[in-house]
């Protein structure tokens, strides 16, 4: 598997720069990110519509780059040690992970992308393609998406608009599997 489940405070004792982590946490953004993927897909699909979130490892200690509402920003992997959360292998080389590393790098300071969240409502409702975004904003599994884009890492779908059941879907994270 490409993936460990860490359950409530426990964690590795380093980190590898260029894994991510999906966690499923509360909150009415979250509800309503879990509900519209839970909608989006159907069959085998729906394991992965568990998480609502994604975060970037950027250093061994678990650093992360996050999108949350108040915009990008650095962030450590303490902050869910009261939540469940998968630590995902991405299994990249050393230069593709440096690469993953700076990208996500890069979209620190960047603000949150509510309009990306509208356009994907918008495809949720109309099963239309919409891409609506600002310069230098992004959500969080687009950070993640984008980083390991530039990593090497090549997704059936617009990195931009990845929600974090894509994220498990293409790295097969399925939260019903036995770990």
């Amino acid at each position: 598997m490409s993936y460990k489940v860490y359950s409530v405070g426990q964690q590795p004792p380093k980190f590898t720069p260029g894994d991510f982590i999906l966690v499923s946490t509360t909150g009415i953004l979250a509800k309503c990110i879990r509900t519209g993927q839970f909608f989006r897909y159907h069959g085998k699909m729906r394991n992965y519509s568990h998480w609502n979130h994604a975060a970037m490892i950027v250093d061994t200690d678990g650093t992360v780059v996050e999108a949350a509402g108040r915009g990008v920003r650095y962030s450590n992997i303490n902050e869910y040690k009261e939540s469940e959360y998968y630590l995902v292998s991405t299994k990249l080389n050393k230069q593709s992970r440096d690469q993953t590393v700076a990208a996500a790098r890069s979209f620190v300071k960047d603000k949150y992308g509510w309009f990306t969240i509208l356009s994907i409502i918008l495809q949720l409702i109309t099963g239309i393609e919409f891409q609506f975004s600002f310069g230098n904003s992004v959500i969080c599994s687009g950070v993640v998406a984008q980083s390991l884009w530039a990593g090497g890492v090549i997704f059936d779908s617009n990195p931009y608009q990845i929600m974090p059941a894509d994220l498990a879907s293409a790295y097969d994270v399925d939260c019903y599997a036995k770990n």
